[in-house]
């Protein structure tokens, strides 16, 4: 038997079968849910395999009758409004949604989907829910975007209020649940070159992220309780890289 997903969305309960929940799980995937403070924007990452990589990427909204809208498509990523955008990366498997100026309104369950060929076939997607609230003590991120070099440390910041204080913190890889690691409550735990403390008298959650290499380039998330925070970390060559890379290519002449 099916089992249920149950979710309330508009003052209404939708009964979604855990099938339709998960189509296509295993060719897209993304984080399952995440919180946002009324006004702020988000990013959020949705992954896919390599048979996807020329194919179109949607961003879709389940209403509460459960009817998916189309609110944007890589094949045609100019709305009206600049409310959301989209962006695919096909080198790295990724397409990205971002979303402006939230609102409470805006609460509701979106899905990363992609494209299938045949008239029969189901696109491949992955739902998650989005939460807008004017709550201030609710988690984010200091810096959505952090930059290090080839060899050196990041340091990100996840803040939460007191409410989350003694609940559960994780980093972790995203579109990987078996990368994360947790933090320990309260102290500072060492996973190789990543080292997770939770802060909780001041209500920070850090990571430092050290010995950089290209492969660490990517999206990860700040977990707190639940609450999935997306972060890019970049990785760029420091100045001696970029000397040796110049001198390569002149010995080269």
């Amino acid at each position: 038997m099916c089992s249920a997903v149950l979710y309330k969305t508009h003052g209404q309960v939708l009964i979604l079968s855990r099938r339709a929940a998960v189509a296509g799980a295993d060719a897209v995937s993304t984080l399952r849910q995440t919180i946002v403070r009324t006004g702020a924007s988000v990013t959020i990452p949705c992954h896919y395999e390599d048979k996807h990589k020329s194919r179109v990427k949607t961003w879709l909204l389940l209403d509460k009758w459960g009817k998916f809208n189309t609110l944007i498509r890589t094949d045609s990523p100019i709305t009206d409004s600049d409310k959301v955008s989209i962006s695919d990366d096909p080198a790295q498997g990724v397409f990205t949604v971002t979303m402006r100026g939230l609102e409470t309104g805006d609460t509701g369950y979106y899905y990363c989907a992609v494209e299938t060929e045949g008239p029969r076939t189901r696109d491949d997607r992955a739902g998650l829910q989005i939460t807008v609230t004017a709550d201030a003590g609710v988690p984010y991120v200091v810096n959505a975007t952090v930059t290090g070099q080839i060899g050196g440390e990041v340091s990100v910041q996840c803040r939460y209020g007191n409410p989350y204080r003694s609940r559960q913190k994780q980093w972790c890889r995203s579109g990987d649940w078996s990368s994360c690691q947790k933090a320990g409550s309260p102290g500072t735990a060492g996973h190789g070159s990543v080292l997770i403390t939770d802060h909780t008298a001041e209500g920070l959650f850090s990571v430092t992220v050290s010995g950089l290499r290209p492969e660490d380039q990517g999206w990860y998330w700040c977990d707190i309780s639940d609450q999935q925070l997306p972060v890019y970390l970049k990785v760029t060559e420091g100045k001696d890289q970029q000397y040796l890379a110049s001198t390569s290519v002149s010995d080269d002449y």
